[in-house]
């Protein structure tokens, strides 16, 4: 398969690409900085910004997924980025034709904060308007046509994959327990079943470390 990536140069979606590229499928990457993503086979870098339609539409143009992993590392403003960037993508979609879209969230987001520990709760009350951003792209996705799933992994680690995935259907989950881990490793594999299988189609799942 070939898949469009968003976020390529952060901590998971570089695994991401080095886990789908390993595995043979194509990965176009749409970046603002092409010289921090070392050239490989499989890897086709596009210099763009995810915020516009335009860039995303010609970097997906002949993929069959779109995969993103975007984040705003440690800044409590967002400025919209992940819901300026769904947006985008969703216009790119109509254009191109494209519907399958995987797209990593953080557990915690929108119906999933009434689930987790009041400990979780806590760390997200630092960065409110981040989980907001994010909380209102899950709703463009949600309510567009295109064919997604959204990750909600616990807190990130950097160990090493264990292929141990515990993924839940956030609808099943009554209760998270305490602070649930998982490497960043398993997510990129997560993301990887779950855009060349059908399982998660219009599902959320939570991921946690078995």
């Amino acid at each position: 398969m070939k898949f469009l990536v968003l976020g390529a140069t952060g901590a998971t979606g570089t695994l991401f690409t080095d886990t789908a590229t390993a595995a043979g499928h194509q990965v176009v990457a749409l970046v603002r900085s092409p010289q921090k993503l070392p050239a490989r086979e499989g890897l086709q870098l596009v210099s763009g910004d995810v915020r516009d339609t335009e860039a995303i539409t010609h970097a997906g143009a002949g993929t069959d997924a779109v995969i993103s992993t975007l984040g705003v590392g440690n800044t409590r403003r967002p400025d919209s980025l992940i819901h300026d960037a769904t947006q985008a993508v969703i216009d790119a979609a109509t254009r191109t034709g494209l519907q399958r879209i995987v797209w990593q969230s953080a557990l915690g987001v929108g119906e999933s904060y009434s689930k987790v520990s009041s400990l979780m709760r806590l760390g997200y009350r630092a960065a409110p308007e981040v989980f907001r951003d994010k909380a209102r792209a899950e709703q463009l996705l949600r309510a567009s046509t295109l064919d997604w799933t959204i990750a909600y992994p616990g807190v990130l680690t950097k160990g090493p994959g264990t292929k141990q995935v515990r993924a839940t259907n956030l609808d099943d989950i009554d209760k998270i327990k305490g602070m649930p881990r998982i490497s960043r490793t398993d997510v990129a594999d997560f993301l990887l079943t779950a855009a060349t299988t059908t399982t998660w189609n219009k599902r959320i799942a939570v991921l946690t470390a078995k």
